[in-house]
């Protein structure tokens, strides 16, 4: 094949594949001539080939003196894509319905349809239920899976890993939504979309240690998932950081509704508590309200995620928050580039999120 035939062709299907995946909309204007000659580094004539041939195929027109443009009937000859959805706690983590439903707003505009399997991931035996929605998912041929590992649950990592070696095997991408399957410092092979939880850990404590406190303590559920770990590595780092010590005692791994740990905190004089999402938080504030311990007076509680009800507690609660929509527009994304970049290194893309501040921290306008 000559070098002007092959080069016709790359920039033919490449500039094909583009319009069918959604990333070139109806109407929108592909690059010019010249462009697309820099860009592939061929001649102008070698590009008019490649778009006279998409012309042809009622993909695009060309305008004189205005450019090239994609076709509103182009959507007719493309096939619309298939994602799944593998989201263990949807219905239970509040974080996950905004960002489900954010990529779910998107179908029309680019073009898919989302299956969705919540109602088979809550069975009491979610490694066998999350594997068997993989599989399902393989015979209807998705091209691609949104997947928010498993988390509170004995079994999670071997859970996660099963479930992404079966759509290894079938050759699905995936795209990671909050956290990794494996623990830090580890990283898969697949791309990721969530917060910098790390950075956020550090973040919230060092909004504690700013205001003069000294003992900050951390409250994580036992099989949390690895996002909490990475807030616990973060507190880690910002108590040797800014406070200068810190003690084993100060890390509960511990359910908020123990009433030993609250018999604990009094003993011990907790009076800072980083929680290491808001479902924790929210239990605990429960708890020590059942005990007529006073937030923030006595004890004053932060969490992660800023889900809808953190505001509507009978303390509101200061939380960090996800910007969910965000994250969902950017997975969506993330997994649309990874169809056109099935061989480009994996991607990790961190959302930027921020402190809400309320009334269980008890800082006022601080």
């Amino acid at each position: 094949m000559h070098t002007s035939q092959f080069k016709y062709e790359k920039i033919y299907r490449e500039l094909k594949q583009m319009v069918e995946s959604g990333n070139y909309g109806p109407d929108d204007k592909l690059p010019t001539e010249v462009e697309l000659s820099e860009q592939y580094k061929v001649s102008r004539p070698t590009v008019t080939r490649a778009l006279n041939a998409l012309r042809n195929q009622n993909l695009i027109t060309r305008k004189a003196g205005a450019g090239t443009f994609v076709n509103q009937s182009s959507e007719k000859n493309v096939k619309a894509r298939r994602f799944g959805l593998i989201v263990p706690r949807l219905g239970k983590g509040e974080i996950f319905e905004p960002i489900c439903a954010q990529i779910a707003a998107r179908a029309e505009e680019k073009n898919f349809s989302l299956l969705w399997s919540a109602s088979d991931l809550q069975s009491a035996n979610p490694g066998q239920s999350i594997t068997a929605v993989a599989k399902q998912y393989i015979s209807e041929q998705v091209d691609g899976v949104f997947f928010e590992p498993l988390e509170l649950d004995p079994t999670f990592d071997s859970v996660n890993q099963k479930v992404i070696d079966v759509l290894d095997n079938a050759g699905i991408p995936v795209i990671l939504i909050d956290s990794d399957y494996l623990d830090y410092p580890f990283r898969s092979k697949h791309d990721l979309v969530g917060i910098d939880n790390f950075r956020a850990g550090y973040q919230v404590t060092k909004y504690f240690a700013d205001r003069g406190n000294h003992r900050i303590d951390f409250l994580g559920r036992p099989h949390s998932a690895h996002t909490v770990d990475a807030r616990l590595k973060g507190y880690r780092s910002a108590l040797a950081d800014l406070v200068g010590e810190s003690h084993k005692d100060w890390i509960h791994i511990d359910a908020p509704e123990n009433s030993s740990l609250i018999d604990d905190f009094l003993n011990t004089g907790v009076s800072c508590i980083v929680c290491g999402n808001d479902e924790t938080a929210a239990t605990l504030l429960s708890q020590l309200e059942k005990r007529r311990i006073s937030v923030p007076d006595q004890i004053r509680v932060i969490g992660f995620d800023d889900v809808r009800y953190a505001q509507l507690l009978r303390v509101p609660l200061t939380t960090y928050h996800q910007p969910a929509k965000a994250i969902g527009n950017a997975a969506l994304n993330l997994m649309l580039w990874r169809l056109e970049n099935p061989d480009a290194p994996v991607e990790t893309r961190m959302i930027e999120g921020y402190i809400v501040q309320r009334e269980s921290c008890g800082y006022s306008g601080t």
